[in-house]
């Protein structure tokens, strides 16, 4: 996050270009697809499956909440800035890296037997 206008900051270059190269392949995607294909095996008998590849998710995965503190604590413009931005974009969802490990290590552990 850069610091645009008083009181608010913008998200970074890079940042933009990450959003539309993501918007933009998905939207190939979605043009060279059908929005239904039917699965078959290696032999091209049909399975039964049916995939749906109309709005497929995508994710622009950057930065570490941490880039957010300052000396004495969170920086809450910036802070605030980012969560105004990612929270009001449709596609694609916003993350950070550690909040995507801290996801990882939830889904690793609802399914670890040994913590059940």
């Amino acid at each position: 996050m850069r610091r645009s206008r008083s009181g608010i900051c913008a998200p970074s270059k890079a940042h933009t270009c990450a959003l539309s190269q993501v918007q933009g392949t998905v939207a190939a995607a979605v043009e060279r697809w059908c929005a239904t294909v039917r699965v078959t095996d290696t032999s091209g008998e049909p399975t039964g499956e049916t995939i749906y590849t109309t709005e497929p998710r995508s994710f622009v995965i950057c930065g570490r909440l941490s880039e957010f503190d300052g000396e004495h604590g969170v920086n809450e413009r910036k802070f605030a800035s980012f969560e105004r931005f990612r929270r009001n974009l449709l596609r694609p969802e916003v993350i950070t890296f550690d909040e995507l490990y801290e996801r990882a290590c939830l889904i690793v552990a609802a399914n670890d037997p040994s913590q059940k």
